[in-house]
């Protein structure tokens, strides 16, 4: 397994969870409360979903390592290493999504304490993406360590959560249902993404020669990449208004999800993945 695809699979897949978890709660968190009965079935399919993609994105880091069955080492040094403040984040979301997941299907009483955990297990999120952010702060990858590198992770958090987290809601509970406008929150959210794209990406080849690290393309591809990303954004842009203008997203339409915002899903899953793919790409290694 080439060493960055790990490294993809966890990025994008960590922030996809926390990106869900936080669009799901976020009207309940605002009011102060917690799901109600009428979201249970609907939250606890949610909360599953949430700890999958963040127990995989933990799996998928482990295969970095050097010698992956000693990923324990790895939170050794949380007093100095970014890495390790990173896994312990990873694991406190992952242990507090679990925490509240548990009392909802066991009914254990004490709504007063499933608001804390969910407000502790939304900031554990976003301190794990602080800490996947300042890992790559490296004095030594100028590419990086920039307002890009934010951007980009913060970016693929919010786009990507907000059409995972339509497209669950419409699936588990129907559409329409949900207290926020997801859909045009997400068309906005990926025309953010499409403007960032040309101003803040870092290019291949705009801080000089850089030699090829193993998932780095040849020149022509590298290019055509960077063109496809951004066309990859608009295609799940315009399916995300053809799902609207369609009124699939209405509580009328007895349909879920329908194929338009499966495709808006398809369209901007792979536009992370390019995104990554030429994030990787851009780190330069002594004797390649």
């Amino acid at each position: 397994m080439l060493k960055e695809w790990p490294l993809v699979a966890f990025t994008i897949l960590g922030q996809t969870a926390v990106g869900l978890f936080w669009f799901f709660h976020l009207p309940f968190l605002v009011g102060g409360r917690a799901p109600g009965p009428g979201w249970r079935v609907s939250w606890l399919i949610i909360l599953g979903l949430v700890a999958a993609l963040m127990a995989l994105a933990t799996l998928a880091s482990i295969f970095h390592l050097h010698h992956p069955f000693r990923a324990r080492r790895a939170l050794g040094n949380l007093r100095t290493s970014w890495l390790s403040r990173e896994i312990l984040f990873d694991l406190t979301f992952l242990a507090l999504v679990a925490s509240v997941a548990v009392m909802g299907a066991f009914g254990i009483p004490g709504p007063g304490l499933r608001w804390a955990l969910l407000a502790a297990g939304g900031a554990a999120g976003g301190f794990f993406l602080l800490s996947m952010t300042e890992l790559y702060m490296l004095p030594t990858v100028p590419a990086w360590r920039g307002v890009s590198t934010p951007l980009a992770f913060l970016g693929t958090t919010l786009v990507a959560g907000a059409v995972v987290t339509e497209l669950a809601v419409r699936l588990v509970a129907g559409p329409g249902v949900f207290p926020i406008d997801l859909t045009l929150i997400a068309a906005v959210l990926i025309a953010g993404e499409i403007a960032l794209t040309g101003l803040s990406g870092p290019g291949p080849g705009r801080r000089g020669v850089r030699p090829a690290p193993s998932l780095r393309p040849p020149a022509p591809p590298r290019r055509v990449l960077r063109r496809i990303r951004p066309g990859l954004l608009a295609a799940g842009l315009v399916f995300i208004v053809i799902d609207r203008a369609s009124g699939s997203n209405n509580i009328m339409n007895e349909r879920g999800a329908g194929p338009a915002l499966w495709l808006a899903f398809v369209f901007v899953l792979a536009a992370e993945i390019v995104g990554r793919f030429l994030f990787y790409g851009l780190v330069p290694r002594s004797g390649d």
